[in-house]
């Protein structure tokens, strides 16, 4: 999905980031409204490669860390506090599969409600079954058990997790489909309810 790379404030250079031009080396007073992506400097899409994230994020930190602002004026050292927060918000959202997918949904989603506690067909009762099954589990103390468990379980949470690029590359070539946006909000209900049974799991690792 294209996206505008609006100029710097001050040298006019087209901008990677909206939080600082890597031009003159200036911060910028980034709109109220911005986006994680605009923060980050990519489209919205949730196909985005973790090893331009992670440099984008390296070198944005880098610029914008507080440290370097110390004998700056108050506003401006106040505007990198703001800068390195959100910076850290939308890594750490945009880094996360799942956390991504939540976002980019409601993003692009916005104005349509959404239910928030569907799930796949038959997928409740199955996880009355695994509950129970591990309760029984966590009284025994079997840590086999518990170990082939936890692995089971995030099978599952992956082949959700798998499902997401494939549903969001439908929506964008469907922008207006209704369907689509509630079929990711039941997949990531889905993946929420596996991943709080695996969290009761104790890592043997």
């Amino acid at each position: 999905m294209a996206f505008d790379q609006p100029a710097c404030n001050k040298c006019e250079t087209t901008l990677v980031s909206q939080l600082f031009c890597f031009s003159c080396k200036t911060l910028q007073h980034f709109p109220k409204g911005i986006d994680f992506f605009e923060v980050l400097g990519f489209p919205v899409s949730f196909e985005i490669k973790s090893a331009e994230l992670e440099l984008r994020y390296q070198e944005l930190s880098l610029e914008l860390h507080p440290d370097f602002y110390g004998s700056s004026s108050e506003s401006e050292k106040l505007l990198s506090e703001t800068t390195t927060a959100i910076l850290n918000s939308a890594y750490k959202t945009l880094r996360e599969p799942t956390l991504r997918a939540d976002y980019i949904l409601h993003l692009l989603a916005k104005k349509q409600k959404l239910d928030e506690r569907s799930l796949p067909e038959g997928f409740l009762a199955k996880m009355f079954f695994m509950q129970e099954k591990l309760d029984e589990l966590l009284d025994s103390g079997n840590t086999v058990k518990l170990s082939s468990m936890r692995k089971d379980l995030q099978k599952k949470k992956r082949d959700i997790e798998a499902d997401f690029a494939p549903l969001f590359r439908k929506y964008e070539d469907n922008p207006e489909d209704t369907v689509i946006p509630q079929q990711l909000q039941t997949h990531l209900n889905a993946e929420r309810y596996l991943r709080r049974l695996i969290e009761r799991i104790p890592a043997t690792d």
